[in-house]
């Protein structure tokens, strides 16, 4: 038996908990309630798990009592009971069974096309997370989403999507897309060292705009699937056809005046475009036939779509990418000398990382580098030397805008660490 003095303690310890501003219960967000029961409760509050019970059961009479049903479900549900004896197991399994339900719940934001959720945010994400989940949670009690029912998960993207783009009060105005993308892309450009922030500082303003597409974006890459299209047959070593690679020679002069290559490998441009558009799953070899993907035939048919795929596939991932920001910041200012690029690649590169052996990266490490990243810019138009001696450098129309699409990535994408 509950004495009255226990049950009107643990009321007004609830209230006191969830609503420390006083405000009516009526205003407890669902994701609240869960992330109380599923997290709060098992790891801040001072009680016993035999206390667990009374608990939840007086927080889903508070909550019915202010027609919060959808809320009061969830600390009677079995997926609450099952997440609280996972922490009574070990909190490495209750901690992996609070986020699966959290990933499950229909109130918790799903990522969209538009915006993958960060890990770690800032103020303006946050924020944005809270009210569309709420938005998410009304959805769900007017019935515009009903879970379970044909076509919901799309319904619900497509939900969160107009949300997201619409101007909000919370955000003074812009739509919560916009505040967040600023947020992320400020961030971004304060990141240490002091070498990253001198280079990504002033980029930050001219990120705020999407780029324009480019007629011929990628050009030369666009050629070679059309020209794979439905399949060719590779060689026993598997290089593209010789008919193709002679016409690629000839079309972006890409060999040797006079002189006909023999086979891809002669020709480095179409090796690097050839790799690029595997690699991205525009082009797949099935045995020795190479044929254009579905997604090869999306990419065709939307430019903007082609452009962000190859600037990421030119920038690449985690250190490469970095340091290919330290280039494309450069180039972005005009044409440039090898030496130049080198010496600003090396200046990050010294400050920023060190080798697997604790040595500080040397400057023949950055032009090797340099040249891994300058090749596949030249094949895919993106980069311009003035002469064969390669030793001046600037970016194509075509180099600048996806050479700002792979900045507005980076600067937009969803952070896991603090500063990145």
């Amino acid at each position: 038996m509950t004495h009255i003095g226990d049950a009107e303690d643990t009321r007004d310890r609830l209230l006191g908990w969830l609503l420390p501003d006083g405000d009516p219960v009526s205003s407890l967000a669902q994701e609240d309630v869960e992330r109380f029961c599923w997290y709060e409760l098992p790891v801040k509050w001072a009680g016993e798990p035999v206390e667990y019970p009374r608990i939840l059961t007086a927080l889903a009479d508070l909550l019915d009592a202010a027609g919060r049903p959808r809320a009061a479900a969830v600390c009677t549900s079995e997926t609450t009971r099952e997440i609280l004896t996972a922490w009574q197991h070990s909190p490495d399994q209750g901690c992996a069974a609070f986020r699966r339900a959290v990933d499950a719940s229909p109130v918790t934001p799903p990522d969209t096309s538009l915006l993958a959720w960060g890990s770690v945010m800032g103020i303006d994400e946050a924020v944005a997370r809270s009210n569309a989940s709420w938005m998410l949670e009304e959805a769900l009690d007017d019935g515009v989403l009903v879970p379970g029912a044909r076509g919901y998960d799309a319904a619900r993207v497509k939900h969160l999507e107009r949300w997201l783009t619409t101007p909000y009060s919370a955000h003074d105005g812009p739509t919560p897309l916009d505040a967040i993308h600023s947020e992320r892309r400020h961030t971004w450009a304060e990141a240490p060292p002091a070498a990253r922030r001198r280079l990504r500082g002033p980029l930050a303003d001219l990120l705020a705009t999407a780029p324009a597409v480019p007629e011929g974006t990628a050009e030369p890459l666009r050629w070679l699937l059309e020209s794979v299209g439905d399949g060719v047959t590779l060689t026993q070593a598997g290089y593209l056809p010789r008919a193709l690679v002679v016409e690629a020679a000839e079309r972006y002069d890409w060999y040797l005046p006079g002189m006909v290559p023999r086979t891809e490998y002669d020709v480095v441009r179409l090796t690097e475009l050839h790799q690029l558009a595997r690699a991205e799953r525009l082009l797949a070899k099935r045995h020795r036939k190479l044929a254009l993907t579905a997604r090869g035939r999306q990419h065709l048919a939307d430019p903007a779509l082609l452009q962000a795929t190859v600037a990421h596939g030119w920038f690449g991932d985690r250190v490469v990418a970095e340091l290919a920001e330290a280039a494309a910041a450069v180039l972005l200012g005009g044409e440039t000398t090898l030496d130049d690029l080198t010496s600003t690649v090396h200046a990050l590169a010294a400050e920023a990382f060190t080798h697997a052996d604790g040595s500080t990266p040397q400057p023949d490490d950055a032009r090797r580098f340099l040249w891994q990243w300058l090749r596949p810019g030249e094949a895919l138009g993106f980069l311009s030397f003035r002469d064969r001696r390669r030793s001046t450098i600037t970016l194509t129309p075509t180099g600048r805008a996806a050479a700002v699409a792979a900045f507005r990535a980076r600067a937009h994408a969803p952070r896991t660490i603090p500063w990145a």
